[in-house]
């Protein structure tokens, strides 16, 4: 049976179960997946998919007696190899303080790692971020000589590229979630472009089509408010004080209006007191983290799921929002902004409705429009699983990955691995 591992910076993480869900299809394809986090993560809710991988996850601390005694051991073995890969990864993060010291502490535990992947069987890593993850995969492969991959997502690549170009030119192939994220990584590597592949993170259609059935023929209540929904975490890409001055819009226009909040974040302390500052406290509801099934719960009983994600000040964006694909698999209405990835996945006009980032007002308008008429929402809904199934079915995009991670294996969930 053929073995890799996946490699992380934390886990599990309730941002990222995309993460867990895809190993879990790995699995599904017959492949042996060893789980090696930098850090164990700990959330209030955990996907269940994710607590079952956590408690075989392999988790050891950067600086335990195992993972020193993992770094002697390989400068005792193989020391010119082991010091030419420390002095390599040291030189190559110098010029970004916080990538050297991070890089300084995960050294005994890609050596205790490296090990791990030898004594197992480990046939290949593969990262998911290009930051410390793949540093990580970097490492493993320079001591054992086990090919490497990636899957770079957005802030790993838009803010800080520090060793990235030698991350791209060193793996066995680098997969980035957009078109807009390659462009970043080809500039970052133009000689090694051709190791550099997109493919797009994908949604279980299984659920969402049961869902979107189920939806369709749910009576709509016309007695109730209308039900806006934001998946996304409390940070400064995903634009919350937008999407608030947007329900702020649309409350004084006398629009009976309720705004659903989940994800939890450094932002929530700003985001409450902007609340409070507008008025909106019986208008908006701050649910926090929530399991995959609470979300696809809220999902299902939207109006309207609404992206507002920005460009922040420090060049950080969005990727392609699993949650906007999640929305628009399960048939809800969306409305984003025109932002890094985004318009990969929403068309305006044909699966979705985007407007400028910053913009409360069109934010709004384009939000009235989908509710005065609802024919065109349905449309544009329709259109929006139509897209999904085409380029965001998990089940295709995993069969891609493995293609890439063990080429020659075949595609399908049933596919024999050697």
């Amino acid at each position: 049976m053929a073995r890799i591992a996946y490699t992380m910076s934390r886990f599990p993480k309730v941002s990222e179960t995309f993460v867990a869900d895809e190993i879990a299809a790995v699995e599904q394809r017959g492949l042996d997946v060893e789980i090696l986090p930098l850090v164990h993560h700990h959330d209030p809710v955990t996907h269940p998919t994710a607590a079952r991988l956590e408690a075989r996850a392999r988790y050891v601390r950067p600086w335990s007696p195992a993972a020193l005694g993992a770094l002697a051991w390989w400068l005792g073995r193989h020391p010119s190899r082991t010091l030419r890969a420390v002095w390599t990864v040291l030189a190559g993060t110098a010029r970004s303080p916080q990538f050297l010291v991070r890089t300084i502490a995960l050294l005994p535990q890609a050596a205790w790692f490296a090990r791990h992947c030898q004594d197992t069987g480990v046939t290949h890593v593969h990262a998911h971020f290009a930051t410390h993850a793949t540093t990580n995969a970097w490492m493993i492969q320079r001591l054992t000589g086990i090919p490497y991959s990636f899957t770079a997502h957005a802030h790993d690549i838009y803010i800080d590229t520090t060793f990235l170009d030698r991350k791209i030119c060193d793996s066995a192939v680098a997969v980035v979630i957009s078109e807009y994220g390659r462009e970043r990584m080809v500039a970052c590597a133009p000689g090694c472009a051709s190791r550099i592949q997109v493919l797009h993170l994908g949604v279980d259609l299984t659920e969402a089509t049961a869902r979107r059935e189920r939806r369709a023929a749910r009576r709509v209540e016309r007695d109730r408010a209308t039900q806006l929904l934001c998946v996304a975490r409390l940070d400064a890409t995903k634009g919350h004080p937008t999407l608030l001055a947007a329900v702020d819009r649309l409350v004084r226009d006398g629009r009976d209006i309720e705004l659903t909040l989940i994800g939890e974040g450094d932002e929530r302390s700003a985001i409450e007191a902007r609340i409070a500052e507008l008025g909106l406290g019986d208008r908006v509801r701050l649910l926090g983290a929530r399991t995959h099934e609470q979300v696809f719960d809220a999902m299902e009983a939207a109006d309207v799921v609404v992206s507002a994600s920005v460009e922040s000040a420090d060049g950080d964006a969005e990727g392609i929002p699993v949650t906007l694909m999640e929305a628009m698999a399960i048939g809800v209405p969306v409305v984003a902004t025109r932002t890094a990835g985004v318009p990969e996945l929403v068309t305006d006009g044909e699966s979705g409705v985007l407007v400028d980032q910053h913009d409360a007002a069109g934010l709004a308008a384009a939000i009235a429009g989908l509710l005065d008429e609802p024919d065109r929402a349905r449309r544009l809904a329709e259109g929006a699983a139509r897209r999904v199934a085409e380029s965001f079915d998990r089940d295709r995009v995993v069969d891609q990955l493995v293609e890439l991670l063990v080429p020659g294996l075949g595609t399908g969930k049933h596919a024999r691995v050697p």
